[in-house]
């Protein structure tokens, strides 16, 4: 091999390592990365002038297993992975094609030339960075404000799918290899390639929209369960109001007959045992109700009010922290609330069992997070 090839090999290995980065989850630990990428360049490097075209299955095997060893986004970063290296082989042909076929320069007159290494190397980096950098971005974001909006056994299908069609390319790869990349082969590959990428791309676009959607009427029907509740307690409280009327009517009658009987002692017992604590426990709650307007996510808002309202029913005492405006949460929703759900269930029965009879529920926001305690 030419020094071109070696600063070739290396160019590409770097854009490639760059593409992972950029592309990849970002939940990968360093351990797991540092790994990876020092395998990349073992085996672009090191293997692939001596194994050739071969050396592609040696890279996705032991890329693969590499990935597996983290913990968290597998099947994800295996499919991300594999598009990765799809998107750099058909930038790859991108840029062979029009060479070969309108300009006539085949692969050995771009690897003895400094110029057209140059210019090869470089605009297949930035045909291979520019998208990971618009993209990267956008798909990290997706995946902080919309987790699990595709479900684990699709995501398998879609790395599946995936696989054959990087399969398909890795034989039509090796037999041009072996034919020398004939200007035919060559074509055809570049169109095989593109029509797959476009096929997949399309695939997932409708996708993920339709999994989008369906997670919007999802949250949807969560509202509107959260809203059913809220009616119910407002008739609850409905009910409340008008039995203190009638309570209220019989405190003034029972305080009028001892304000009669000029009975002070009697009548300053009855205040102590029955007005004072009825009023202390009315205002504890009204408190504790009116803190919920903080909140603005609605979602969470309906959630907490109908959490703590069956807490109060359950006779415990309810108490809810929070200092500062929550105007919105940069997460899911959807499941957010089922999370609170399940967790604040649980925490009312743990208090209903105990003598306290103690329920209380914090929201501390620092910086850009937000941390529940109950």
């Amino acid at each position: 091999m030419t020094i071109f090839n070696y600063f070739s090999q290396f160019m590409a290995t770097a854009t490639y390592i760059l593409m992972c980065h950029l592309i990849l989850s970002k939940h990968i630990s360093r351990k797991i990365n540092a790994l990876l990428y020092a395998y990349l360049i073992l085996v672009c490097i090191f293997l692939a002038p001596v194994l050739g075209q071969f050396g592609i299955p040696v890279f996705f095997i032991g890329s693969d297993i590499i990935l597996l060893f983290n913990k968290r986004d597998r099947v994800l970063n295996l499919l991300l992975f594999q598009i990765i290296w799809a998107w750099s082989v058909l930038t790859d042909y991108m840029l062979t094609i029009p060479l070969r076929l309108i300009l006539g320069y085949d692969f050995s007159a771009i690897d003895n030339s400094l110029p057209l290494t140059l210019l090869f190397s470089i605009l297949h980096a930035l045909l291979c960075i520019l998208p990971c950098l618009f993209i990267g971005n956008r798909l990290h974001r997706k995946l902080v404000t919309n987790q699990n909006v595709i479900p684990p056994r699709i995501q398998l299908l879609l790395f599946l799918e995936v696989t054959i069609c990087s399969c398909i390319f890795l034989i039509n790869i090796i037999f041009g290899s072996l034919l020398h990349y004939p200007s035919d082969i060559l074509f055809f590959n570049g169109i095989l390639i593109f029509c797959f990428a476009t096929a997949n791309v399309l695939i997932f676009l409708m996708l993920y929209n339709t999994l989008q959607a369906n997670k919007k009427l999802e949250l949807q029907a969560r509202e509107q369960e959260n809203l059913t509740h809220y009616m119910a307690q407002l008739e609850n409280h409905y009910q409340d109001i008008r039995r203190f009327k009638h309570d209220y009517l019989n405190i003034l009658s029972t305080i009028t007959g001892y304000i009669q009987e000029n009975d002070m002692d009697k009548l300053r017992n009855y205040f102590d045992s029955s007005i004072v604590t009825s009023s202390s426990i009315l205002v504890n709650q009204d408190d504790t109700l009116a803190r919920l307007s903080l909140i603005k996510v609605t979602e969470i808002k309906g959630l907490l009010y109908t959490k703590m309202v069956q807490a109060m029913n359950r006779q415990l005492d309810v108490s809810f922290e929070l200092t500062q405006e929550i105007t919105e949460l940069s997460t899911d929703l959807l499941t957010l609330s089922r999370v609170l759900g399940i967790f604040l269930d649980n925490a009312i029965e743990a208090a209903s069992e105990t003598k306290q009879k103690r329920f209380h529920i914090a929201i501390v926001c620092k910086s850009a997070f937000c941390y529940f305690s109950y």
